[in-house]
């Protein structure tokens, strides 16, 4: 595999090169952390053939034995990065390496077969150079979840483009949404098998040694192989004796004031038990933000109070840390 460092003064190429060091060495695994979104990281030991596994499902889908050039612009400390190499060196492409950042491709004059890319690097190459994304062939988007508004965004250009879902227990993601199309749901990949318990989703998957693997993801499954996301059991606020799913409020809001700086939590009430509360951060307009967001929610998932505070605290992943965020408004 080649390596082409495209930011000589970024330490980026150093961290491949001692990732490449690792997976090359005796070592049958990999030590990796969890995210921390749902809780304190957990250290997760990733046998190496699991991660081999997983970057051969995601190639066959994507076809990367058709392709050349790989881009990586996320960090190799965390899940997402480390699989970007191990892709690279299952299918033999070309690793473009660049320093992380808010807008990776702001540099890029060349085409590029496979780019991994968080949400807010999406947007940002949106708002500063949109036309970059049309040098990509396929990108995939992960991290956190992807607002509707850059689903709509995306539509004009050329390149696939899919969500994906997964988690570092699945060593990176089992299923990929396809969001040129966006009344489609999430496709599970290779010989991954979905089920349900009591709502949640279930995973198996002989090629990852996944047998009954429960998730804390709420579904609405299709059949063994696709399933619409409706939001995580962790989250879930039942208020006076009814259920609301925070992501598909905060999706719901999202496409009226167009912003993704705020959460829809909950904090404890006498009567209900517990009540939908509004947690933004001060950089958004409060004059008529109540009006457009009850506009658009039903009866049960307005919020009852609604707290600014100067940002929304996040994980070192960069995903929105929900637990610590609602303790700071308390």
């Amino acid at each position: 595999m080649q390596i082409e460092n495209l930011d000589p003064s970024s330490n980026a190429i150093l961290e491949v090169k001692q990732f490449i060091s690792q997976w090359k060495n005796e070592e049958t695994s990999i030590t990796q952390f969890s995210s921390g979104s749902t809780g304190p990281p957990k250290k997760i030991d990733i046998p190496k053939w699991k991660m081999s596994a997983s970057a051969k499902m995601t190639g066959e889908f994507l076809k990367l034995d058709k392709c050349s050039t790989a881009l990586l612009c996320m960090s190799s400390q965390y899940i997402g990065g480390k699989m970007m190499i191990v892709r690279a060196l299952e299918f033999n492409l070309k690793l473009l390496v660049t320093e992380v950042s808010s807008n990776p491709l702001k540099s890029i004059n060349q085409n590029i077969d496979f780019v991994a890319m968080v949400p807010l690097q999406v947007e940002e190459t949106l708002q500063h150079n949109p036309e970059k994304l049309n040098l990509i062939k396929h990108l995939i988007i992960g991290g956190a979840p992807v607002s509707d508004e850059l689903i709509e965004k995306i539509q004009n250009f050329k390149c696939s483009a899919y969500a994906t879902f997964g988690m570092t227990e699945t060593v990176s993601h089992i299923a990929l949404k396809n969001l040129k199309n966006k009344d489609e749901p999430y496709c599970a990949i290779g010989k991954t098998r979905l089920s349900t318990e009591e709502d949640c989703l279930v995973i198996n998957n002989e090629s990852l040694g996944i047998k009954d693997l429960k998730t804390t993801d709420i579904v609405e499954l299709i059949d063994e192989k696709r399933f619409h996301w409706l939001g995580r059991a962790d989250f879930v606020i039942n208020s006076g004796g009814v259920k609301i799913h925070p992501e598909k409020v905060e999706q719901k809001i999202a496409k009226t004031i167009h912003s993704t700086d705020f959460i829809i939590s909950s904090i404890p009430d006498q009567k209900l038990g517990s009540k939908v509360i509004f947690i933004g951060t001060t950089k958004l307009n409060e004059d008529d933000l109540k009006v457009k967001v009850e506009n658009v929610l039903d009866r049960y998932e307005c919020p009852k109070s609604y707290f600014f505070i100067p940002s929304l605290i996040k994980t070192a992943s960069g995903k929105i840390d929900r637990n610590k965020t609602t303790t700071e408004i308390l």
